[in-house]
């Protein structure tokens, strides 16, 4: 559930638009049995959670759990192919996937940096099949900076946190890999705690939070 900036901070950062929202976090839902999906691009544009605004006046944000929404393009990784948002296939060097898990699915964020978004979408665009197997090395070179940042094992039962968990285990014993990283997540203790966070986002000139 997204929090946007101009929510805390209105005099900084423009205003956008509300969508609803449930009454309850969403880090009590357990995951539901999901083994029969065969993902595409249609399950999974299905699939993806997706955030929605933080309603300030009726929901109070203490015990919910916080991470920062990166600017970076939504990925997830199948077990064997990384997916954007809308189903499409990212095109990957192989070296970048080699080293991921193959049995597990991850739902994250493909990010490079603050201030990088330009530069990540420029990488995305440029690389087509044809171009990495004509240009292997510059095509590995240009993504030796993209980072996987991991969030959510969707696939995995169990709450969210207890989803959280288990991927930063599986990180941990998969070994020290420059490609996915596990974005941190820290319990809520009120409002003005929320609006800290925020303030310290927006310092690095950051996107926001998600509330979990």
């Amino acid at each position: 559930m997204a929090s946007t900036l101009h929510q805390t901070l209105p005099d900084i950062f423009p205003e956008t638009e509300a969508i609803p929202i449930s009454d309850f976090p969403p880090n009590e839902q357990p995951t539901k049995n999901k083994e029969l999906l065969k993902f595409n691009e249609n399950t999974v544009k299905d699939f993806l959670m997706h955030g929605c605004e933080w309603d300030k006046e009726r929901q109070d944000p203490t015990g919910w759990l916080i991470s920062e929404k990166l600017d970076g393009f939504r990925a997830f990784w199948d077990g064997s192919k990384l997916f954007s948002r809308n189903g499409q296939i990212f095109t990957a060097p192989l070296d970048f996937t080699s080293s991921f898990p193959q049995d597990v699915c991850l739902d994250g964020e493909l990010w490079v940096g603050y201030h990088e978004f330009s530069e990540l979408s420029s990488t995305i665009r440029k690389s087509t099949q044809e171009n990495i197997d004509a240009y292997p090395q510059t095509f590995s070179e240009l993504w030796k900076d993209i980072k996987f940042c991991a969030f959510d094992a969707p696939m995995h039962p169990g709450t969210y946190p207890e989803r959280h968990s288990f991927i930063s285990t599986l990180i941990r014993t998969y070994g020290e890999n420059p490609n996915i990283i596990v974005i941190p997540i820290l319990p809520c203790s009120g409002v003005d705690h929320l609006h800290t966070v925020i303030a310290q986002i927006a310092q690095k000139n950051g996107e926001g939070v998600m509330l979990y």
